[in-house]
């Protein structure tokens, strides 16, 4: 039988390696956190994160990557979540409820008039980025918040939250 795989234990044992250290790499780009939560019933229910994205072995963070998902029961509300740090926010709303399909994620980028000129303003980075979820109206609903720190080049920097507020 002729393989290319290698037929040294060693050579197999690298390779094996090499593979794993590379999906391991891979998974560093794509992790997300996922965090189930829920309003009461009240119009005003609020439910309040602190995301704290900082440097690791990938670098510093470029942004906050945030989705939104409103689980069933399905509901008149609309869930929203906005992400704020410093003077800028970003919204993002689940358009419909109870399906499988995540809101569009927060824009990072904030657009401000400078001399009568619309202008991207990017404001993120390292630091806590303070993440509200609320909803429309009254009535109980549940979501899944999917959000990750990531650099530059979209892989994960370091991440911590606290939760502060379940309404």
């Amino acid at each position: 039988m002729n393989s290319s795989f290698p037929k040294n234990t060693t050579l197999k044992n690298t390779f094996a390696m090499a593979l794993l250290l590379g999906l391991c790499s891979h998974a560093s780009t794509t992790l997300a956190v996922i965090k189930n939560g829920s309003l009461g019933n009240a119009s005003g229910a609020t439910d309040y994160y602190q995301v704290t994205c900082s440097k690791n072995a990938n670098g510093d963070t470029h942004h906050l990557s945030l989705k939104l998902l409103d689980l069933l029961p399905v509901a008149a509300p609309k869930v929203s979540a906005q992400v704020i740090k410093g003077r800028f926010a970003a919204n993002t709303t689940d358009a419909v409820d109870g399906d499988a399909v995540t809101s569009p994620a927060a824009n990072p980028w904030t657009t401000i008039i400078v001399n009568k000129v619309p202008t991207k303003v990017f404001n993120s980075g390292n630091g806590v980025y303070d993440v509200r979820v609320n909803k429309t109206s009254a009535g109980v609903e549940s979501y899944q918040l999917n959000y990750n720190c990531l650099n530059s080049a979209g892989k994960t920097t370091g991440i911590a939250t606290k939760f502060l507020q379940n309404q």
